[in-house]
């Protein structure tokens, strides 16, 4: 797990790209990774891609970076770009993102991680083939969905 886990949440809210976080450009994996998630941007043209969040808990002052946050009428879905499954995609969503977006948004927040390659190792049953609609559903009962996605 390589993020942050929220502990203590003392308040969070939306905020431009931090000034000391370097902009680099990505190769091999990591590059395809990025025309991934950018191609889902496309996919999904009502989100916003890239949205930097500011909290603050018992950690501390933190920042985070959302793939895609897509504001829906009564909740907010999250779409975590993952070229390859991973479970950290579903521990990023419910220990960082869900609480400091629910702070800062006051408005529940649904999670769904959009993978393009599948793993023979992933639970059964989280699986949604090209359907984001049906992920929706699923992820606004309080499962936790990957979307199949391949869009790319």
């Amino acid at each position: 797990m390589g993020h942050r886990v929220i502990d203590g949440l003392e308040w969070a809210k939306p905020c431009p790209r931090p000034g000391g976080i370097p902009v680099s450009r990505s190769k091999g994996a990591k590059a395809q990774g990025i025309r991934f998630e950018r191609a889902l941007a496309r996919a999904f043209p009502a989100g916003r891609p890239g949205q930097w969040w500011e909290f603050r808990d018992r950690n501390g002052l933190g920042h985070c970076q959302t793939d895609i946050f897509l504001p829906l009428a009564g909740a907010i879905l999250v779409l975590e770009a993952k070229y390859t499954w991973t479970p950290d995609g579903h521990s990023q969503i419910e220990q960082l993102y869900r609480p400091v977006i629910e702070r800062a948004m006051k408005k529940p927040v649904w999670g769904i991680v959009v993978c393009r390659n599948l793993l023979s190792t992933m639970p059964r049953g989280v699986v949604v083939t090209n359907d984001p609609r049906e992920a929706g559903r699923i992820a606004a009962q309080g499962g936790y969905v990957a979307l199949h996605w391949g869009g790319f």
